[in-house]
C-alpha cells in the first residue's frame, strides 16, 4: 500500500512522490491532513527558518 507525499528534493522544488504507507507504531498517529505556514515557505525558499 502507498500514499502520495510532497517531497522537496532541493530548494525551490517540490515533487509529489508515491511513498510506502505503514501502520503507525505504539504512541504514533496517522496524519490525515496538513497545512502550510509562513515558516514552511521560508524553508522552501532559503532552506532554513530564522537565523
Amino acid at each position: 500500500m502507498s500514499n502520495l507525499a510532497a517531497v522537496m528534493p532541493e530548494l525551490g522544488r517540490i515533487e509529489v512522490q508515491e511513498v510506502p504507507l505503514r501502520e503507525p507504531g505504539p504512541r504514533e498517529v496517522r496524519v490525515r491532513a496538513v497545512g502550510v505556514c509562513g515558516s514552511d515557505t521560508a524553508y522552501y525558499r532559503i532552506g532554513r527558518i530564522g537565523d
